[in-house]
């Protein structure tokens, strides 16, 4: 499967996750500058420490992704606002981009709290639902009662732990036949 790059803010299933988070706001490109040394998809962490620094303002909202005709996904996202309005993407990712497409959201704060992506398949196929349904259902597990709260390494208790190691498994698979596929 193709990695998984900025979404196109003109194409209609962009639009349309888009105004399924937040309607009525427009979704902008925001140029990625990741700050050298910091961890990878870190960004809240990463814009905190950014404004402690240099001032300016952490704008939260969801970074918009998709793996070209296979799906779109909608991260919950953290940008860093200069003192002239400008956003500015800091964080490293896995793949180099010279920006994202980025949906401010006033709506939903930063609170310590991971918040899980919306997902939608762009293709009719059992693999990718199953897929989309499988990421949702480990944040789920990672996220459960006081886990939302940490961060870093977890520990899943063992019930929680054999149903996300199965699913890490199955994802494994999945992910291989989706790379022949697409």
């Amino acid at each position: 499967m193709n990695h998984t790059v900025p979404a196109s803010p003109a194409s209609p299933h962009t639009q349309k996750i888009c105004q399924q988070i937040l309607a009525n706001v427009n979704a902008v490109w925001v140029k990625s500058e990741p700050l050298p040394g910091a961890p990878e998809k870190e960004c809240f962490q990463i814009v905190a420490d950014h404004v402690v620094r240099h001032g300016g303002k952490a704008i939260t909202g969801w970074a918009i992704w998709e793996v070209p005709g296979v799906y779109i996904e909608a991260e919950y996202h953290s940008t860093w606002q200069d003192a002239d309005g400008v956003l500015h993407d800091l964080t490293p990712y896995p793949h180099k981009f010279d920006k994202i497409l980025f949906l401010p959201d006033h709506t939903r704060p930063y609170c310590g709290r991971q918040m899980d992506n919306f997902r939608q398949a762009l293709v009719n196929d059992r693999d990718v639902y199953r897929w989309l349904y499988l990421a949702k259902r480990c944040f789920e597990l990672t996220n459960a009662g006081d886990l939302a709260d940490q961060h870093g390494e977890i520990r899943l208790a063992p019930k929680a732990a054999k149903e996300y190691w199965k699913i890490m498994g199955e994802l494994s698979k999945l992910q291989s036949r989706l790379d022949r596929r697409y």
